[in-house]
This record gives structure tokens, sequence and C-alpha cells, in this order.
């Protein structure tokens, strides 16, 4: 067996040095590399940074910006909640309970949170084009109009949809508002919808508007008691109203009633203030009907029942609407109970 000569050992040396070299430059290339890599990637980290910085900031300004039209939207249901107030306490209570069922009625149907917020603020203002309307036509049952005071009626929801105009937060309210009086068998006003074509918040409010103009006169020749007015409901679905809505009405007006029990409070001749709402009828100690459920405490009543506590020496109980804001203050004075936790105005 023959073993090679092994090579001359300067040459070997030189070859090393020279692949050392060559490992050299290359690793000095790579290090270059790296380091402009490091370069380009703290860079992409800064502008990432800065994106994310100006990401930020458009979120907040775009939070600013909904808090601000929710603010102008809140004030503007406000504003129209007011001058219903003006215009008629009366009218205003009767926006606030029908307002609640309606929210009942439409939570039982499983609406959506911003569906729910449109069909309470269209209930609570459903009555807005009425304003300009003498208290006969207000207050008088819609079968006892006759002539332009039944046409001006008819003409309410129109107007309402009118005043809403140009309000971008209000299109669905007022689509709504516009509707309520059309019926499910398509004989309503004022376009004649009938079905599922009118739109849903609109057949929930028709439902909950007559339970309570039911109870107050407003609607038939009679006044008609709580389970009057339900049995008149059930019996013109598929006519008159959604048989959808009327099928969850009675779960919603166990928990009207649950909540309306919860939110009573008892007070005294000498802690009533006028805009109070009556939670339960009154019957004054000569047995006769001195204020019916949810009507707004007037100065005439507050001086009849002080009278009649004077004169019998006892403390009348009177039902009302309890509320978190319930005092006795002068700015209270002038605003109907409202029912709380929904929209906040």
């Amino acid at each position: 067996m023959s073993v090679e000569k092994p090579a001359d050992d300067q040459q070997l040396i030189k070859d090393l040095e020279r692949q050392l070299a060559d490992f050299q430059g290359i690793a000095d290339k790579l290090g270059k590399e790296v380091e402009t890599l490091q370069g380009a990637n703290s860079s992409l980290n800064q502008q990432l940074e800065s994106q994310r910085a100006e990401t930020h900031q458009m979120q907040m300004m775009l939070e600013q910006i909904q808090r601000e039209m929710r603010m102008q939207y809140l004030a503007a249901v406000k504003s129209f909640s007011n001058l219903m107030e003006l215009r008629s306490p009366q009218l205003a209570a009767h926006g606030l309970r029908v307002a609640e069922l309606a929210r009942l009625i439409a939570k039982e149907m499983h609406a959506s949170d911003s569906a729910l917020q449109d069909i309470y603020v269209a209930s609570l203002l459903h009555d807005i084009g009425k304003l300009g309307l003498s208290d006969d036509t207000l207050f008088k049952p819609v079968v006892e109009l006759k002539g332009d005071a039944r046409v001006a009626l008819m003409k309410h929801p129109m107007k309402a949809q009118a005043a809403f105009h140009g309000l971008s937060e209000m299109v669905h309210v007022s689509e709504i508002i516009r509707h309520h009086h059309e019926r499910y068998d398509g004989q309503g006003f004022p376009d004649g919808l009938e079905g599922d074509g009118i739109p849903l918040g609109a057949r929930i409010l028709a439902v909950a508007e007559d339970y309570d103009e039911l109870q107050q006169g407003w609607l038939a020749a009679k006044t008609f008691d709580e389970l009057q007015a339900q049995a008149f409901l059930v019996g013109a679905a598929g006519k008159r109203y959604d048989p959808k809505v009327i099928a969850v009405l009675p779960t919603a007006l166990e928990k009207l009633k649950a909540a309306e029990k919860a939110n009573e409070k008892i007070l005294h001749g000498e802690d009533l203030y006028e805009g109070l709402v009556l939670a339960r009828d009154f019957e004054g100690p000569d047995g006769f009907m001195w204020l019916s459920k949810g009507h707004v405490v007037s100065r005439h009543f507050i001086g009849r029942v002080r009278e009649a506590e004077q004169q019998h020496g006892v403390q009348l109980k009177i039902y009302t609407v309890k509320t978190a804001n319930s005092s006795r203050s002068n700015s209270a004075s002038t605003q109907p109970a409202q029912q709380t936790g929904h929209v906040a105005l």
C-alpha cells in the first residue's frame, strides 16, 4: 500500500490563509447585510409604531365624534320630549307608558339593541305630530271625531316624520312613527301598508299605543280596563294587529306590571308635587275616582287630597311612579315622572 507524499507545508498554509481571507470577506459582507436588515427592521418598527399611534388617535377621534353625535341625538330627543311636556303633560305621560310597553314587547321579540332604542324613542315621541291640535281633538275618542278634526288627526304621523327631517339618527324613528297607524290587514293610514310590509317597530307601537289609549278613553266610545283592553287587542289579531306581536303581549304585560310595582312610591298629600304620574287609580274618600292610573298630578288634585286629609284627619295613600330623582324641588315640579334605565334623556 502506497502513501501519498504530504503536501508542501508552505503551500498548505497559503491555501488556508486564502480560505480564511475568503471566509472573513464573506463574514464581513454578511455582517453588513445583517446591519442593513437590522436598520430596516428598526425603521419598520418605527413606522409600525407611528401607524399604531395614528390608528389609536383616529380611534379616539372617531369615539369622540360618536359621543358628540350621541349627545346631539339625545339632546334632540330631550327637546322633542320637552315640547310634548309643555303642550300636554297628559300626552307626555301617555308617551312614557307606551314607550315602556313597546320596549318590553320588542324585547320579547328579540329585537336588537339598536332596534330597541329606535322603538323606545319612536314610542316616546309618537304623538309629536299632534302638538298643534286642540284639546278637544287630542283627547276626544277617535270614533267620535268628524270632518276636519278627523282629517287633522290622521295627518299627525306625517307631520311627525316631517319634524324629524334632516336628523340622520331619527330616520328609523320617523319611519316607525309614520306607519304606526297602518293596519295588519292593509286598511290603515297613511300608506295602506299591510302585513310584514309594515315596519316591525310600527306594528309593536300600534299595539302598545292602543292598549293605553283604550284605557284613557281616547280610542273607543267607552273606557276599557286592563283586561278589556287586552281582550280587544287579542280579538283584533290578524286584522288590526300583527299576530306575532299579540302573541308576546301577555308576557310583556306581566313584566310591565312587575316593573310598575317595583317602581311604585307611596306619597301623602304633603309629599305631592305637580308632574308626578299615578301608578294606580286613586279613589277619594267619597268613593269616586279622582284620578286614574297614568295621569299626571295637577295642582287641583293636590289641593283636593290635602283638603280631604285635613277634613278626615288621615293621610291618604297615593301610589306614584318612583324615580331616581323624585323630590319636591321646583325643578322637578315641572317635569313628569320618568321611568329610568333605557334611553338617557
